[in-house]
């Protein structure tokens, strides 16, 4: 955990430009959640749908849906454009959010269809509230989506797939590292956005502003740290079988 943390903080802090301004797509993006959200609620109750009591719950369910898909989207877009600025930087060439983002947009195509995938099917666990706990584990199996379509060309199931093979026999430490770092910066913008309304009666679009602006400053982060925690399960999967046949080379010698 320690030299991952510690390496992405590194790269963050020297190359703060470059991992700010790829955050910042996050903060117009904020803005078009809270707008998509007030139509929804709005359109409802002016088409003279009830939106109490059980209707209630099932239009937080979906207003809560695409938020969080919106909000999924975002960090995907920021952890592509990372895994793609790092693989410049590592080799030697200059790289800008601008040239990052295009280079992760080529991709887009094959990270929606993974994504949504992925979306749909955590929705539909969380939605009946027993399962939740497996749209948790799956949602640790498959963080590192975004790297694995941007930098191993794989799309859809096999992206899900994938990251799955990467992430086994070590969720725990994945899942704790990217899982738990985006929740805690997806909760952190809002909330900090509530207190501040709430303490200084500052108006609701302040809300929509604050949660942009932690997202921008914390999300990069947190595709630097999948990045990372990516690059370090593809280096231990493909010396893994070299280290076990050196090891039985040694017995067999001995």
């Amino acid at each position: 955990w320690g030299q991952i943390l510690t390496a992405a903080g590194r790269m963050y802090a020297t190359r703060a430009p470059l991992f700010l301004g790829i955050g910042l797509v996050l903060i117009p993006i904020s803005f078009v959640i809270a707008i998509v959200q007030g139509v929804l609620i709005g359109g409802f109750g002016l088409a003279g749908v009830d939106t109490t009591g059980e209707a209630a719950g099932a239009l937080a369910l979906v207003v809560l849906a695409i938020g969080t898909t919106l909000a999924l989207l975002g960090l995907a877009l920021v952890m592509a454009a990372t895994a793609c600025a790092l693989v410049r930087i590592d080799e030697g060439r200059s790289i800008g959010p601008v040239d990052a983002y295009r280079e992760a947009l080529s991709s887009i195509r094959p990270l929606l269809r993974a994504l949504g995938l992925a979306v749909a099917t955590w929705v539909l666990l969380s939605a009946t509230g027993v399962l939740v706990p497996v749209a948790i584990w799956l949602a640790g199996r498959w963080c590192l989506l975004a790297q694995v379509v941007e930098l191993e060309d794989h799309s859809g199931r096999h992206a899900l797939r994938r990251s799955a093979e990467l992430v086994r026999g070590r969720w725990l430490r994945v899942a704790s590292l990217v899982v738990v770092g985006a929740a805690l910066a997806l909760v952190t913008g809002p909330l900090l956005g509530a207190l501040l309304i709430i303490l200084t009666s500052a108006p609701l679009a302040l809300l929509n502003v604050v949660a942009g602006v932690v997202y921008a400053l914390a999300m990069p982060f947190v595709a630097l740290t999948a990045s990372y925690v990516y690059l370090d399960a593809r280096v231990r999967e493909e010396l893994e079988p070299e280290v076990a046949f050196a090891e039985l080379m040694g017995r067999s010698a001995g």
